[in-house]
Parts: structure tokens; C-alpha cells; sequence
């Protein structure tokens, strides 16, 4: 896209070419022409280089490649995940010489980088950052079988697609989210996680669970320092996901939301998950990568399991 100085200077060239040619001179206007035509491909390609961002994201001193980093424009709502093999291409003509780009991944130190001293296929390394697991304590407590969520199944004839067939031959799907909200009434420690699966036409999908905070009825930031990746390979019916190990902790009063992250870049098909109509959960979804938020009346089929403590008498 032509800036407007651009655009400005495009037209006085033309000018100058429409006044030379009523004045016959017809060799400086070839000339003329020449310059217009350098100068509109120099801005064009300046425009697209602007605009087109790629990499390779690595562990730090290996040519380890890191699957499902997120690639972020600081500020924006503008971003992709790289893929299996680390590689992402970030392309939006809303991307600005101003703007930051912030490459993170749970285990890694997050990297930015400043637009204007971008270099297009940059190799990035990021430093590991191991997380550590804190050991809930229960002594002097007693704990109680929880879930929270849809655990019925929904509604047999409503259900909620993870992509729609006219968008099948679509590119960069990877990062589309779908999910719900969740209001945690006891404070617990989470163990599974439960989706009531309608159709799954692949062999198997892969998926990233995230928790979020909630603000204005949206998710905000993610709150659970996990990389919970996992595969769906059955074709219908409940999917248990266990995140025991992952030490999740959810405390009484907090308002969350829990989506489902595609990383699945190829073979695009039918998955749907049940859904019923229930206005205190919500319906969120955005249709790519950091996107906006889009949220509907009703509710997904999805529990959380776990336990949650109570002091002794």
C-alpha cells in the first residue's frame, strides 16, 4: 500500500510527463515515463517488504527448531503461530515501521524485535526458561472430587465447527481458537480436561489448551504457565485430556476462559465439538491467529475436573 507522501509524488511525476507531451518532446517524456515507472515499482516493492515478515524460530545455540512459537505485534491484535517446524510468515498491511514484533513460547524467554530493523527469514533463538512446578500442600485438609463446566454433553443437534467447509482450501488457519468461560466457585487444583466431540473426520488433531484471564467478558492475558499440547483421534464422544502434571491451580472467585487452539496446518477437516444453549458460559471464538475476539450466546460442551480443599472441622 502507497503511502500518501508516495502517492503525492507519483502524481507530480505524471504531471510533468503530461506537460512535456503537448509540448512534444517526445524523448524526455520516454524518459519520463521510465522514472515513473522505477519509482512506482521501488514504492510497490518498499510496500510489500514492509508488510511481509518471516523466521525461523530455534532453542538457543541448536538448529532445534520451536514448533507453535506465537509471533505478535506488540499492541495489536495482529499475529501467527509457526509451525511444526518453526517456520511463520506474518503478513498485514496494518504492520507499521513503529511497531514491536514479540515472539514467545511457555518455556522460553521471550524475544522482540523492532519492525524497522527487520530482516526477512531471520533465524531466532530463544532461551530456554524451565518452568518450575510448585507442590500444592494439602495438610490439614480435606479434598472433594470436582467438575466445573457442560459435563451432560449439550444438545445432539447443535454443535460448534472448528472450520467451515468453504474455508478448507483457505492458508494459516493454525491459531484459530474456540472456547468458553468458566466461573471457579472453590478454589482447586485441575486434573482434566473433558470435550464432548460430535464428528472428527481427521486421523488426529492437534490441539493447545490456554487459560485466560477474563476482562469485559473477553479473554485478556494467559494465566496458566503451561504449554498443554495434545492430540484428539477419536471420531465422536468424550476426549479426556489429563493435565495433572501441568500443577494447575484456580482460586475461588476468579472468572476464566478456557480455549482450544488448532496447530493443525494441513489436511483441514470436520471436527465439532457439542455445544448447548446456556447464556452464563459464552461462546468465544476468533477465526486466526490473535485475532479478535468474537463472542455468542451458549455454551461448550467442556468440564474441567479436579479437587478442591476444605479445611477439617
Amino acid at each position: 500500500m502507497l503511502s500518501v507522501s508516495q502517492i503525492f509524488t507519483a502524481l507530480l511525476l505524471f504531471y510533468q510527463y503530461y506537460e512535456l507531451l503537448f509540448k512534444n518532446q517526445h524523448y524526455c517524456a520516454m524518459k519520463k515515463i521510465k522514472i515513473i515507472v522505477v519509482t512506482l515499482l521501488g514504492f510497490s516493492n518498499i510496500a510489500i517488504s514492509q508488510n511481509s515478515y518471516s523466521g525461523t524460530v530455534f532453542e538457543e545455540n541448536s538448529t532445534t527448531p520451536i514448533p507453535y512459537a506465537i509471533v505478535k505485534v506488540q499492541n495489536k491484535n495482529i499475529g501467527v503461530v509457526s509451525n511444526e517446524s518453526g517456520k511463520f510468515n506474518l503478513s498485514d498491511n496494518r504492520i507499521e515501521n513503529s511497531d514491536t514484533l514479540t515472539i514467545t513460547c511457555l518455556g522460553y524467554e521471550p524475544k522482540s524485535f523492532s519492525i524497522k530493523d527487520w530482516r526477512n527469514d531471520l533465524a531466532i533463538y530463544m532461551m530456554a526458561n524451565p518452568i518450575q512446578l510448585n507442590e500444592a500442600t494439602i495438610s490439614a485438609k480435606r479434598s472433594k472430587e470436582i467438575k466445573i463446566g457442560i459435563t451432560n454433553g449439550g444438545t445432539k443437534t447443535l454443535f460448534i465447527p472448528l472450520f467451515t467447509k468453504k474455508e478448507y482450501s483457505n492458508n494459516n488457519l493454525i491459531g484459530r481458537e474456540i472456547g468458553t468461560i468458566f466461573n471457579i466457585e472453590k478454589s482447586c487444583s485441575i486434573k482434566g480436561i473433558h470435550i464432548f466431540v460430535a464428528s472428527n473426520k481427521y486421523d488426529s488433531i492437534k490441539m493447545r489448551a490456554i487459560f485466560y484471564s477474563v476482562e469485559n467478558g473477553l479473554p485478556k492475558d494467559i494465566i496458566v504457565n503451561r504449554d498443554i499440547i495434545f492430540s484428539v483421534s477419536e471420531k465422536k464422544g468424550w476426549v479426556n485430556i489429563d493435565v495433572s502434571k501441568h500443577n494447575i491451580r484456580l482460586i475461588e472467585g476468579q472468572q476464566i476462559a478456557l480455549t482450544l487452539m488448532t496447530l493443525d496446518e494441513t489436511n483441514k477437516d470436520q471436527f465439532f465439538i457439542y455445544a448447548k444453549m446456556v447464556s452464563k458460559n459464552g461462546l468465544l471464538r476468533r477465526d486466526k491467529a490473535l485475532g479478535e475476539w468474537k463472542k455468542s450466546k451458549g455454551g461448550m460442551s467442556i468440564y474441567l475436573s479436579g479437587f478442591s480443599t476444605y479445611k477439617n472441622n
